[in-house]
């Protein structure tokens, strides 16, 4: 794979040509759409009896998770997506309103403390530098009301990953273990591992959170 162009900082190369790569192979078609619908299923039954109303997704990519969302759940979705041909994508396709779709990143979410009934990543958190890790987890719990959930790869210890022959760019951790260190007041609702042969679309572990 050729190398990369230098940028000062990981998220440029997901603003860049590397990024729109990445949109483009990560089609919203019916098979994938119907996966992560299976998996939140999963993930919502765990909130039974108290369903989030609001949903902010950092990091959409081009929606997959919240087409999902929109066919299970009515609750009024948010997302930040850092690649402008994702959000164009999204805004296209009328899947979110301009004012409901944000450019940024992790470290710094658009919305007020406790504005969201749940904050969520999916395979996002394991492409944030280690440096800039602990303001995008306290961002998650910030902009949250009630829960927090991580469905990233895992690790036990920390540890860098090449990602399509590229360094730099992906790194393993428990990040639930991280949540509950930087905010130990959180109470664990429920943890698990998605499995690909049993239906998800990809490998990793979960984890669910509450604010208390």
């Amino acid at each position: 794979m050729p190398e990369l162009p230098s940028f000062d900082r990981p998220l440029d190369y997901w603003r860049s040509q590397f990024g729109h790569e990445y949109a483009e192979r990560n089609q919203a078609n019916e098979t994938a759409i119907k996966k992560r619908a299976l998996t939140w299923g999963r993930w919502l039954w765990s909130m039974m009896g108290d369903l989030p109303t609001s949903i902010f997704e950092v990091g959409c990519n081009v929606g997959i998770n919240l087409r999902a969302l929109s066919r299970i759940s009515e609750a009024e979705l948010y997302a930040l997506e850092p690649n402008d041909r994702a959000r164009e994508i999204i805004l296209s396709e009328g899947l979110l309103p301009p004012d409901r779709l944000f450019s940024g990143d992790a470290s710094t979410l658009p919305l007020p403390d406790n504005s969201v009934d749940l904050s969520f990543t999916t395979g996002v958190l394991i492409h944030v530098p280690p440096s800039e890790l602990p303001a995008a987890i306290d961002q998650l719990y910030r902009i949250s009301r009630k829960y927090i959930l991580m469905s990233e790869y895992f690790a036990d210890k920390p540890e860098e990953t090449p990602y399509r022959g590229q360094t730099g760019l992906l790194f393993k951790r428990d990040f639930g273990k991280l949540m509950l260190e930087r905010h130990p007041s959180l109470r664990i609702v429920d943890y698990g591992f998605l499995w690909r042969e049993a239906g998800a679309a990809d490998n990793g572990n979960w984890w669910l959170f509450e604010k208390r």
